[in-house]
């Protein structure tokens, strides 16, 4: 029975990187901040959770859910706080 948590966590494995690869060139993530803190932290909690229950494929699921949640979170904070708008550029008359 261990294939088929193996399988699942080969399928959102793969499902993860295209979205976080769009992430890091766009470097926007269109993610709610709110959704995105609260999908980290429970991605954590949930790696914590399953490293108590000794739980290899739910260790390493729930920890690089986490950390591809983590970089979108980055990006998400960098957007919405730490971002300049575009400046214009002047033409000389």
């Amino acid at each position: 029975m261990q294939y088929i948590g193996i399988l699942g966590l080969i399928f959102i494995g793969i499902g993860w990187i295209p979205q976080v690869i769009d992430i890091i060139k766009t470097k926007k993530n269109k993610l709610n901040l709110g959704f995105a803190i609260l999908y980290t932290l429970g991605s954590l909690a949930l790696t914590f959770y399953a490293i108590q229950l000794n739980d290899w494929i739910f260790t390493i699921l729930n920890g690089f859910a986490f950390l591809m949640s983590a970089i979108g979170l980055n990006y998400t904070i960098k957007n919405k706080f730490f971002s300049r708008p575009p400046v214009k550029n002047k033409k000389k008359i």
